[in-house]
């Protein structure tokens, strides 16, 4: 498989990435490094999140169900043809949850008339994992690598 990098960079949020806690500055930031890339044979669009901070490889909340209906509206990705991945460069727990893929089930809107993914995750299988280490190798010195 080939990819294109179309989008290395920091993303920032407030609290889980809905509307209104985007325009509420009493909540703490959150970021991840996000790359977006482009497999060039099919439509298919390969987001990883890679996670960041302070309490890196420790879930706090579900925010992807409204952060990647965000990414793809803010990038004019189709949700179908998406494969989204979390990365966790300091997995306290268990090193196989490293990577993690998304499995979107669907996506519907809340009561605030923003849309919300529902989701699960899974790890990723190993062709899959090389794959991502090649795309976070190409994107190189962009990507944060935090030493705890």
């Amino acid at each position: 498989m080939y990819f294109k990098i179309t989008h290395s960079a920091i993303y920032n949020w407030k609290g889980s990435g809905t509307e209104r806690e985007r325009n509420d500055p009493s909540l703490m930031d959150s970021f991840c490094h996000l790359i977006i890339a482009h497999e060039a044979t099919t439509e298919n669009i390969w987001v990883l999140l890679i996670d960041q901070g302070e309490d890196t490889g420790i879930a706090t909340s579900n925010c992807i169900e409204y952060i990647i209906p965000r990414i793809c509206e803010e990038f004019t990705l189709e949700i179908s043809n998406l494969r989204a991945f979390e990365v966790w460069p300091h997995h306290k727990y268990d090193p196989k949850l490293k990577y993690t893929e998304i499995v979107i089930s669907d996506v519907k809107f809340d009561n605030d008339g923003d849309r919300v993914l529902h989701n699960s995750w899974k790890p990723v299988e190993k062709q899959d994992a090389r794959i991502l280490e090649q795309i976070i190798e190409t994107v190189g010195d962009k990507v944060i690598r935090e030493e705890l």
